[in-house]
């Protein structure tokens, strides 16, 4: 969206009652991602977080969340900003950005603006920005049939749902039921075989009351009656995010995931939901990284990338250096390696996506 910016762009930084912020009067839940609704910022405070918005005249939104450590505060964005249930110009991104990191360097509350969120990228970043280039996958579902949508999934893809299908007395698919324990069982037992971090079964269960049957999907797909894998996908007609899941190794069917896929798109489709983000794409070459599968699964059904940038931002310089210092001493009497993400990681390496 093009948009006039007035000369003096006037930006406030507020820390949110979800329950009181009249932001949220021009803020429609149908024209905008789930991290510019209430719930969410319900659900982000009843985990321990402080959240708010960076906000220009009741009109540019970006949801944000803070994180307190010893005495450092770092703010998280949430999503890029919008107006109106869309995206800023590149420009106008950029200008906005900037008018944020200018109050937030006079107000001296926060630190550091880490990695953001990867459910959307950035047409633009703040000047002295650690950036790095990066994609969100996307597909669309406005305007298409599920014809038209299933005709977009790999030839391979398509034929493994439908022997899957064929099996209608064995495969039984549970939107939205009471079997978070089964799924979490799963999800637990991928990630801790990846030995990587994974959230408490309490955290999805916060998720699911504070987002309710209106914003949060639970889909679990059993094949005679044995789960094969389950997802969970938070959504406003704006747009779905597929945030967790987790499948049995092996599975007992080839396609049972693919399928399980494939039914949550449909349960969005009527829903009238416009788009489902799969999430965030590395634009470098992953061949042979974990990213190079998950990546790959995604774009066999039919995923879009759409690029832009991740960017972090040092707000006070020395905080930041003595906060590194302390954590880099932490890892190192701890035998720990340093920890490099994903802006780091990708700032140097060709884009080849």
């Amino acid at each position: 969206m093009q948009i006039l910016l007035p000369d003096k762009l006037l930006v406030i930084v507020e820390i949110i009652d979800p329950n009181t912020f009249s932001g949220f009067n021009h803020l429609y839940p149908n024209d905008y991602p789930i991290f510019f609704t209430p719930n969410y910022h319900r659900f982000e405070q009843n985990s321990g977080f402080k959240t708010g918005f960076i906000h220009h005249d009741n009109k540019i939104f970006m949801p944000f969340r803070i994180y307190h450590k010893w005495v450092f505060n770092f703010m998280q964005i949430m999503y890029p900003p919008m107006c109106k249930g869309e995206r800023l110009g590149h420009e106008e991104e950029r200008v906005f950005l900037n008018k944020a990191v200018e109050v937030l360097k006079s107000e001296k509350k926060y630190h550091r603006i880490i990695q953001p969120y990867v459910w959307d990228v950035f047409y633009a970043y703040p000047d002295n920005a650690v950036s790095c280039p990066f994609g969100q996958l996307y597909s669309e579902l406005d305007n298409k049939t599920m014809e038209d949508i299933f005709n977009e999934f790999s030839p391979k893809y398509r034929n493994a749902i439908r022997k899957v299908s064929s099996f209608q007395n064995a495969v039984s698919v549970r939107h939205n039921t009471q079997e978070l324990q089964a799924f979490y069982e799963v999800y637990k037992d991928v990630h801790a075989r990846q030995n990587v971090y994974y959230d408490t079964i309490q955290h999805f269960e916060r998720m699911q009351q504070y987002l309710g049957k209106d914003n949060f999907l639970l889909t679990n797909l059993y094949f005679n009656d044995i789960l094969e894998g389950g997802a969970i996908v938070s959504y406003t007609s704006k747009e779905a995010n597929y945030l967790y899941g987790g499948a049995k190794n092996p599975t007992q069917q080839n396609g049972s995931i693919k399928l399980l896929q494939y039914e949550i798109i449909k349960f969005l489709k009527n829903k009238q939901v416009k788009k489902y983000i799969w999430g965030g794409c590395r634009l470098s070459d992953v061949t042979g990284t974990k990213q190079q599968g998950m990546q790959e699964f995604k774009l066999r059904f039919g995923a879009k990338v759409k690029k832009g940038y991740l960017w972090k931002l040092d707000i006070n310089s020395t905080y930041c250096l003595i906060y590194d210092w302390m954590i880099a001493t932490q890892q190192r009497l701890k035998g720990q390696k340093p920890v490099v993400d994903v802006i780091d990681y990708e700032k140097n390496r060709e884009v080849i996506l």
